[in-house]
């Protein structure tokens, strides 16, 4: 008589916050049954201490799953030192005054404060908006005929689109500038297995079909960030960042974590909210320990696992240039103690992307210590 064995309970399939209710619980325990079978930690276990933990630090279920606080080597004392939502914007808040946050969430103004101190960043190419718009060269840049005359400047080069204020690679767009027939064409990057009418187009077309309803707040024009080989090799299609975490209190300044964020394969940007992964880097010689997803219980690898490439044991250029970079683009901004900053490696050296004064708290998760440790300011050593 056949000997059937109970299927292996596969990782439940995640949902959004914005969920309704009922579809969160129903998450919830499915995490916790999970967790029973994977890890042996009883359901009623689990629910106990997500109850006192609700009741005492109005830390949510889905927080006690999102950072692991079910794991049995995180004491009770420690698992009270995390920060729900709403107590990691009043923290953020403390480090940085909402009235000085504008320079950074403008990414205009952050880039000519970092330009004007000599901060390595994205050389600026205009700013394309309705009224305001300028190049760098203060021409007029307000419509499509002002673009196409600033792309006749660019041909041969690629030239990135984004939102001055936007974030989780929402409105960006790279082109490569091209001229045929003496008129200026631009294709869409990455280039990817559409009709030809997709991807490779005059400006006015572009204009309309891609910038005009976002322009209307005003699109950052940059070049095209030439990533270093070893960076760009783990996926071809995204410029691949560091996430930076550092603070400081006043005359000291100090790195808490970084993490390399990687585009999914055919992706132009490498956020996890368009299928890109994440990998943990050892914080003191620069080399990647492994891959994972964003998952609240995550899949790690060593291999992208869209691409094949290997990520372990990958020696990220420029380390301690990235860290000492970091450390510089954060004393430059006004009344700003803390910040997550996007580091991009270019052929010569690290580069700022741009700063976040409130970046996803989810970061958090691979550096070592509790949100109100991680963000504390006045023991810096």
């Amino acid at each position: 008589m056949p000997v059937f064995h109970e299927a292996k309970r596969r990782v439940p399939a995640p949902v959004s916050y914005k969920a309704g209710i009922l579809k969160k619980i129903s998450y919830v325990i499915a995490l916790s049954r999970y967790i029973a079978e994977q890890e042996r930690i009883n359901i009623f276990i689990q629910y106990s201490e997500i109850l006192f933990l609700y009741v005492t630090r109005q830390l949510g279920p889905l927080l006690y799953y999102e950072v692991s606080l079910w794991k049995r080597d995180v004491s009770l004392k420690e698992k009270m030192r995390y920060l729900n939502a709403a107590q990691y914007k009043k923290r953020i808040n403390e480090l940085n005054p909402e009235l000085y946050r504008k320079f950074s969430n403008d990414k205009l103004a952050e880039k000519a404060i970092l330009t004007l101190l000599g901060i390595p960043t994205v050389d600026f190419v205009g700013f394309l908006h309705p009224f305001n718009g300028t190049d760098n060269k203060s021409l007029a840049l307000t419509n499509a005929k002002d673009l196409e005359h600033l792309l006749t400047q660019h041909i041969g080069k690629k030239l990135c689109f984004k939102l001055t204020e936007g974030w989780g690679g929402e409105g960006f767009m790279a082109v490569l500038v091209s001229e045929k027939n003496s008129q200026v064409h631009l294709t869409i990057l990455p280039e990817k297995k559409q009709s030809v009418q997709n991807t490779y187009m005059a400006v006015d077309d572009f204009f309309t079909r891609h910038l005009q309803q976002n322009y209307l707040s005003g699109l950052l024009i940059e070049f095209y960030i030439e990533q270093h080989p070893i960076v760009k090799a783990l996926n071809v299609t995204s410029v691949n960042t560091l996430r930076m975490w550092v603070i400081q209190h006043k005359d000291k300044v100090k790195f808490i974590g970084a993490l390399l964020r990687i585009g999914g394969e055919n992706q132009i940007v490498d956020n996890t909210t368009q299928s890109g992964i994440f990998c943990l880097i050892d914080q003191s010689t620069g080399r990647v320990t492994t891959g994972r997803n964003s998952n609240i219980i995550p899949d790690f690898f060593d291999l992208h696992p869209d691409t094949g490439v290997q990520l372990t044991g990958v020696q990220l250029p420029f380390w301690s240039e990235c860290i000492t970079l970091g450390k510089l683009a954060l004393r430059v901004f006004p009344h700003t103690n803390f910040v997550g900053l996007d580091i991009a490696f270019s052929t010569t050296g690290p580069i700022i992307v741009e700063l976040n004064q409130e970046p996803d708290k989810v970061s958090a998760r691979i550096f070592e210590g509790t949100l109100t440790d991680l963000l504390d300011n006045e023991n810096i050593d």
